[in-house]
């Protein structure tokens, strides 16, 4: 096993020589995709890494629900197709802002703030120069994403096109594909 092999030494080898295989073995698996948060598994994982207060906890999970980038499947948070471009979006363009460490690093500046150990003027100079960069970097080249919209069986009652699930601000909903025609 991997022990046995750790203390071994290779043979003194020379280039070009060829070498051949004693043995090898193969096996199946299957890789999981990890486990979906439950709003409690959520929590727990942002207590354990620092982020947020237990005062922002749920204010933090309604939001991502009323902006629709998770919806609830049974007891499971899941990302939606817009949260996951979302997401997207954000590690591209902002990567230390999204990194948990930036997260937990910001909480603790905040509480030595709130405490009078750190001058706020200068803590938010230090965020505020790179994060302006990573704005403007994110205005000239994000790419401009559009979620495709579903075709559905219910026609319209103008027009007779299958009528088509759109993403809108407050979730999703029918429209027409002819619209502003129809």
């Amino acid at each position: 096993s991997g022990d046995k092999l750790k203390d071994q030494k290779l043979p003194e080898l020379t280039e070009g020589q060829i070498l051949t295989v004693e043995g090898s073995a193969l096996t199946a698996g299957k890789t999981k995709p990890p486990a979906r948060f439950t709003e409690a598994s959520l929590v727990k994982t942002l207590e354990e890494k620092g982020i947020g207060r237990p005062s922002t906890y749920a204010p933090t999970i309604s939001t991502i629900e009323e902006r629709t980038y998770v919806e609830r499947q049974n007891k499971y948070l899941v990302p939606t197709e817009l949260g996951e471009i979302v997401n997207e979006l954000m590690e591209e363009n902002f990567a230390n802002i999204v990194d948990e460490k930036f997260t937990a690093k910001m909480e603790n500046e905040l509480d030595m703030v709130a405490e009078d150990k750190v001058n706020y003027v200068e803590m938010l100079k230090e965020f505020y120069g790179p994060f302006e960069k990573s704005v403007k970097n994110a205005e000239e080249n994000a790419k401009k994403v559009k979620i495709p919209e579903v075709e559905t069986d219910i026609k319209c009652e103008l027009c007779g096109r299958n009528m088509v699930i759109k993403q809108g601000r407050f979730g999703k909903f029918l429209a027409c594909p002819g619209y502003p025609e129809c």
